[in-house]
């Protein structure tokens, strides 16, 4: 017997579900970028919390395709540096949070593969189609994995098999203030810097996220905060101390169960002493998307993230989160 998803979607959306003031939250997305992501980079605009004695839960999938290429200087020269970011990178999160005595204990798993997928030809048959700039993309073999940073002639990266494994954990504490939720996080080196699934060096992160003007059928929201980072393995001369992270969005309420979102998320650089934009610029992400209520705590997010700034944010990157009460 073949059974039809719309019906059930239909269902869904159709069913009757308590009408509750409009706040809607950020995504639990941030830079995925290769060499980024793994400084332990925070989500932003995250206010809601469980209540008192509750927890909450969720499991994120941000699936990423990457590519960008660039030199300064004459090859293998001293001063010189060459870059090539190929790859296709799924992050995959688990993560939790408890409310007990008004504080929130929060923990972020997270699991990390590199390798050549099979994005490559769909997002050229997508540029072809709508005239968007390639970036090189198309002079490059599909599916490759190749993440390479030379340095005065001498790799001081060379990722070229597939690999993955457990990344940076990160635990936390938050406090709900009224409309606003004040974060502190640390980030355990739990990760390795040579598979790029961490940097080999604790982190950590102040952030405050707060529920902006809202309507019966629209709501803002914003996070703004600073990342610190300590001597970690991956370019540990050139990566900076701390960088500032801000996030602004936009939720528009389409029915009682659906809406749709947009985020700008940015951040300043996070490494320095070099000419290429991919390590010495700040980034800035456009995250678009919606969720689907699945019930009054619990909803499912799906998005896309593209770069207005060229290579210090990946192509493109499909997000889901699925989520109950954070």
């Amino acid at each position: 017997m073949r059974y039809s998803l719309w019906p059930a979607l239909a269902t869904l959306l159709c069913a009757p579900t308590t009408t509750l003031a409009y706040e809607p939250v950020g995504f639990a997305h941030s830079n995925q970028h290769v060499l980024m992501q793994v400084q332990g980079l925070p989500e932003l605009g995250r206010a809601l919390a469980p209540e008192e004695g509750q927890a909450g839960w969720a499991l994120d999938l941000d699936w990423t395709s990457e590519y960008t290429a660039d030199s300064s200087g004459a090859a293998g020269m001293p001063g010189s540096e060459a870059i090539v970011l190929d790859a296709e990178t799924v992050n995959l999160g688990l993560r939790g949070s408890v409310r007990l005595g008004g504080w929130l204990l929060e923990a972020d798993v997270p699991y990390i593969t590199h390798s050549g997928g099979g994005l490559d030809g769909f997002i050229d048959d997508w540029h072809d189609f709508t005239g968007l700039p390639t970036g090189g993309r198309e002079q490059a073999p599909r599916d490759r994995l190749l993440i390479r940073y030379e340095r005065d002639g001498q790799a001081v990266i060379d990722l070229q098999q597939a690999t993955g494994g457990l990344g940076d954990i990160q635990l936390g504490v938050a406090r709900p203030v009224g409309q606003t939720v004040v974060r502190m996080a640390v980030k355990l080196p739990t990760g390795d810097a040579d598979k790029l699934t961490g940097s080999g060096g604790l982190g950590g992160s102040m952030t405050v996220d707060f529920r902006g003007p809202a309507g019966d059928w629209w709501g803002t929201w914003g996070g703004v905060g600073a990342l610190v980072m300590s001597d970690g393995d991956l370019l540990p001369r050139q990566q900076r101390r701390w960088a500032g992270v801000g996030a602004l969005g936009l939720g528009l309420r389409l029915h009682e169960r659906l809406e749709a979102k947009v985020e700008l998320y940015g951040h300043t650089p996070l490494y320095q002493d070099s000419a290429l934009g991919q390590l010495a610029r700040g980034a800035l992400v456009i995250t678009t998307g919606g969720a689907i209520r699945l019930s009054d705590k619990t909803s499912l997010d799906f998005a896309v993230a593209e770069n207005p700034v060229a290579k210090s944010s990946p192509d493109v990157s499909f997000h889901f989160a699925l989520r109950h009460a954070i």
